[in-house]
């Protein structure tokens, strides 16, 4: 926006005073008409005139009108014709061909006494400033007119409307200067004669709405200057935006009519060259906007955005014709239009917000004679913007958490479960009727999967860069989680913030993102959320739209279930102490019912792949036994688990300690939770609960939410009427809270900046490409260790359960070669493959055989690995005493070499394979001569020499089928567990006949996300 100052000397009595002709725009407006035009015949300017159009009024404007402007300045249209339509007719009087300048007035306006001569002055009495053209006042609220409504308007490269101003901003004469902008509205609008013929009528398509912003184009177009002057000064009542004039047609969204005049006024204002470069932005952002609408469930402002372009694909033709009306008056390039736009990019508000506080902290420092000193003006600076420091703050230090992110090497190391090369793998394991990894089976791919193919592709189709982004927005999302989740039930943000910060920089958080669990760090977003509405849930005051709350939490857990089912856990404990000491017991559970049968049937394929077997969906080995790592919810070793991480288990007890009304009852529950989960945590590591119940990560996540929850409890009370009390108890508490705190936070983000995290380029072991560079083709890596709770070497991941013999007890893992996998996300491995396996493991830790290797050859074992050092006394010694298990030198791992692995696949003359588990027979059998089969997933295909058998070694289903010689033969459970079946020479092909299966509860489950999402959708822009 230009600036300019006005020249307020007198003009000489022989100037002519401009004529102007206000041209009254009314439709049911007798409420406030009359203040309207009691304002108009209070203008100090002499040569005024007045003419009235009404648009249909049904309500007694019409007679008010002739009452007091006589019938010969009333035009009665008979219908809503619009601002254009009105505009129209008022321009075919004489009176309006003969006048200088045109005053256009909405009904719902009240002019300042000297309004007209203000606008005059600014059109006519600028030194310097020629061919003014429109003019716009100072719009101030109607009731309050402190508040500021429109001090001229601008766009951005794409026509979209844009205001300076903030919601509610008062006027303190920021605005006290004639401005040069873009368009001005329509509520008071003067134009004079020559800019009104040359530039044209408003365009009476687009019904009011935005039509200012394209004559005021069109006007500078053609060479004229808008500007808005603050000496003039109207209030606006807003009588449509209020509700308070009965609306003819079905009113649609703000978002609506501002795309549909801003995609027109492009078509119509730009000139060819720009629209070349411009129109194709347009689409880009366009789609990506549409495809943020429709993720953030906003389906309505999706849709408002379809009609809009779908409005301009209909009218395109009378824009064009509109366009070489608008063109053939140019006579200003695009170029000087451009400055009194806003930038192609807008930034959002929050940086504008950001810049303004750290300007006003910047005086704030400066300011010496404030007369206190700098720490405590830093802190008055805090505590008044303390959302916008938190925020500034995390991005910086998440900045410096991702920095071994950058670049483009690959993550690897921790427990991080490696996503495949093309995105298209998750889609095509989504839609598989069999499982692909490990020993297979028909356990349905997790939902979780069409999450990461997505990411995926919105990262540019880079696998390795969505893994990177994912990981490292995951503490975020809980962070901004946090904060929303206790500002809603505190009402204080800044407890709200320092709640947040503990909870990212826990030990449960950091251990989380050092190992790369990005199902775990899934769930520690969810859960403060699942903590926030189950609370809602059991409130005194019930949720609003109960069915649409309850599916809302439900698309949340589902979220969380879909990579981890033993979410339900934590969030049963939350709902099973709400329900002991919550409110309303009643309606709590009823809801937390609807979320739990809505997450179910969200996640069904998940809950279809556990019902078989819970324990194994549920259960975690992960965890530590030191108690004191426990309590200071350290689930592990890594950066951020030392001892200073207590901090946040301590400023939990002090804040219980402190907490008052109303958060007492909340502060209760959050205790009971944290006590809960940290014994549970305990009871999992040293085996005194059920499989079902044992996952020490999952209770240790419930108590970092509950223990982060009460820091903002009881920072949100603690400190309340503090200096009326005479010092005590509740002063020393605080005192020690602040040093607790800002120590622990302090000392953890430098464990953040300084950290080397498990998960990293290279994080591989030294010994990894002994493994790496092993023939071509599929083979499976069998994992031990010791069992102390923690996971195996890079990229063993996490144990699956535990072989229990004495003090050769060993946990064990079975991998593909390439380690864990994401494909399998939300999916235990388990089955009756697993069970088998156990066995043979049982068998060999026992000292039952000499031939551990070829009962391991028909799972496809190629090698056994464990961690140096890592092995139970004796068990090195067991599988050292195999005849068909070679150890392979490598520093860092053991590795054990299998000398009878089979292929995955394969098709045999001389392999036993009975029908059961039969150790005895495997042992004594020959070499097995093994030719590998072609293909894989649901479809194997090759060649058999001479009659035997096939074998996939995959879990059994009913739905394979062997062809050979002509025949459809249905398999039986080779080795008591896998695919098998008798062959002749010739063509041998296994295929799973059963895929309309997982294609009918495909289309079920996008039914039911389709159905939940428009449940749950966003109300659209007012």
């Amino acid at each position: 926006m230009a600036t300019t100052t006005v020249d307020r000397s007198p003009a000489s009595d022989d100037v002519r005073s401009p004529s102007v002709l206000v041209v009254l725009v009314t439709r049911d407006a007798v409420a406030w008409l009359r203040r309207c035009l009691e304002s108009i015949a209070a203008q100090t300017h002499p040569r005024l005139g007045v003419v009235a159009v009404d648009n249909g009024s049904s309500d007694g404007t019409l007679q008010l009108l002739r009452q007091a402007l006589g019938e010969a300045r009333v035009v009665a249209l008979g219908d809503n014709r619009g601002i254009a339509g009105a505009l129209a007719a008022a321009t075919q009087l004489p009176a309006a061909r003969a006048a200088d300048y045109l005053l256009l007035v909405h009904d719902d306006v009240a002019l300042a006494p000297d309004a007209v001569e203000r606008f005059l002055e600014a059109a006519e009495g600028i030194k310097g400033v020629e061919r003014v053209g429109v003019v716009g006042p100072k719009i101030v609220d109607w009731d309050q007119p402190r508040v500021l409504r429109e001090v001229g308007r601008s766009t951005d490269r794409f026509g979209h409307p844009y205001t300076p101003l903030q919601d509610g901003e008062l006027d303190q004469g920021q605005y006290d200067r004639v401005l040069e902008v873009l368009f001005v509205s329509s509520a008071v609008m003067l134009v004079s004669r020559e800019a009104w013929q040359r530039t044209g009528p408003f365009d009476e398509r687009f019904a009011g709405h935005h039509d200012d912003l394209d004559f005021c184009w069109r006007a500078r177009l053609a060479g004229f200057r808008v500007l808005m002057t603050p000496l003039a000064t109207a209030r606006h009542r807003g009588a449509t935006s209020r509700g308070e004039r009965p609306e003819e047609e079905h009113s649609r969204s703000t978002r609506y009519y501002a795309e549909r005049a801003a995609l027109a006024s492009m078509l119509k204002d730009y000139g060819v060259l720009t629209l070349l470069w411009l129109l194709p932005v347009y689409v880009v952002l366009g789609l990506a906007r549409m495809l943020y609408l429709a993720l953030s469930r906003r389906f309505e402002d999706a849709f408002d955005l379809l009609r809009a372009w779908g409005w301009n694909l209909r009218h395109l033709p009378g824009t064009l014709r509109r366009r070489i009306r608008a063109q053939s008056v140019r006579s200003v390039a695009d170029r000087r239009i451009r400055p009194f736009m806003a930038s192609t990019f807008r930034l959002p508000r929050w940086f504008e917000r950001a810049e303004e506080f750290l300007d006003e902290g910047l005086e704030e420092f400066d300011d010496e004679e404030l007369g206190r000193p700098l720490p405590r003006r830093a802190a008055r600076v805090a505590a008044g913007h303390p959302v916008l420091l938190g925020s500034i703050l995390a991005i910086g230090l998440g900045a410096l958490a991702v920095r071994p992110f950058v670049g483009p090497e690959v993550l690897s190391g921790g427990a991080l479960a490696a996503f495949p090369a093309d995105l298209g793998d998750f889609f095509r394991e989504l839609g598989s009727g069999v499982r692909t990894t490990v020993l297979g089976g028909v356990q349905p791919g997790s939902p979780a999967l069409a999450g990461l193919g997505a990411g995926s592709w919105v990262a540019l189709g880079s696998t390795a860069l969505a893994q990177k982004i994912l990981l490292g927005a995951m503490p975020a999302l809980a962070g901004i989680g946090t904060y929303r989740a206790m500002a809603r039930q505190t009402g204080s943000p800044g407890a709200a913030v320092v709640a947040a910060a503990v909870y990212v920089l826990s030990a449960t958080m950091l251990w989380g993102f050092s190992e790369g669990r990005l199902s775990f760090l899934v769930v520690l977003a969810v859960l403060p959320l699942a903590w926030d509405r189950i609370d809602a849930a059991f409130a005194r005051r019930a949720p609003e739209r109960r069915f649409r709350f309850g599916v809302g939490l439900g698309v949340a857990l589902s979220i969380g279930a879909a990579f981890a089912p033993a979410i339900v856990l934590p969030v049963g404990l939350f709902a099973l102490v709400n329900l002991v000491a919550g409110r309303r017991r009643g309606r709590g559970s009823a809801l937390v019912a609807l979320a739990a049968l809505s997450a179910a049937l969200l996640a069904f394929p998940v809950v279809i792949g556990a019902s078989g077997d819970a324990a194994s969906s549920l259960t975690s080995e992960i965890g530590t036994t030191d108690p004191w790592s426990l309590l200071r919810l350290a689930p592990g070793t890594g950066p951020g688990t030392w001892a200073v991480s207590a901090f946040l288990p301590v400023a939990a007890i002090v804040c219980f300690a402190g907490a008052g009304d109303p958060q007492r009852g909340r502060a209760w529950r959050a205790l009971l939770v944290a006590l809960s989960g940290t014994l549970l945590a305990w009871a999992s590591v040293v085996g005194y609960l059920p499989a079902a119940l044992t996952n020490a990560p999952a209770w240790i996540a419930a108590a970092a939410v509950a223990q982060s929850a009460l820091v903002a409890y009881g920072l949100s009370t603690f400190g309340k009427g503090l200096e009326r009390q005479a010092f005590g108890a509740r002063q020393l508490g605080v005192a020690v809270l602040a040093v607790v705190l800002s120590v622990g936070l302090a000392a953890q983000a430098l464990q953040v900046t300084f950290a080397e995290w498990e998960v990293r380029p290279g994080g591989l072991p030294p010994a990894w490409p002994v493994i790496a560079s092993s023939a071509p083709g599929p083979f499976r890596i069998l994992w031990l260790g010791e069992p102390d709770g923690d996971r195996f070497p890079a990229p063993g991941g996490d144990p699956i359960s535990l072989v229990e013999a004495g003090e050769r007890t060993v946990r064990f893992g079975l991998t593909d070669r390439e380690g864990v996998t994401a494909l399998d996300e939300g999916r235990a491995r388990s089955g009756r493959g697993y069970d088998e396996l156990h066995g043979v493991l049982e068998r060999l830790l026992a000292g039952g055989t000499r031939h551990a290797g070829a009962l391991l050859g028909p799972f496809g074992v190629r090698f056994v690995i464990a961690g140096e050092g890592d092995l139970p006394p004796g068990v090195a010694e067991r599988l050292s005493e195999q005849l068909d298990l070679d150890r392979v030198p490598a520093g860092g791992l053991t590795i054990f070499r299998n000398a009878a692995t089979l292929p995955t696949a394969f098709v045999s003359s001389n392999a036993p394979v009975p029908d059961r588990a039969d150790p005895a027979a495997v042992e004594a059998s020959p070499a097995v001569i093994a030719r590998e089969l072609d293909g894989g997933g649901a479809s194997f295909t090759g060649t058999a020499e001479a009659p035997g058998h096939v074998v996939v070694t995959q879990q059994l289903d009913a739905g394979w089928r062997v062809e050979n010689g002509g025949e459809v033969l249905a398999p039986f459970p080779g080795y008591g567990w896998a695919i098998a079946a008798p062959v002749q020479a010739g063509m041998v092909a296994v295929r799973f006949t059963d895929q309309w299966v997982r294609n009918v509860e495909l289309v079920l489950l996008a039914l039911l996300w389709v159905l939940a999402l428009w449940v749950t959708r966003k109300p659209g822009s007012a």
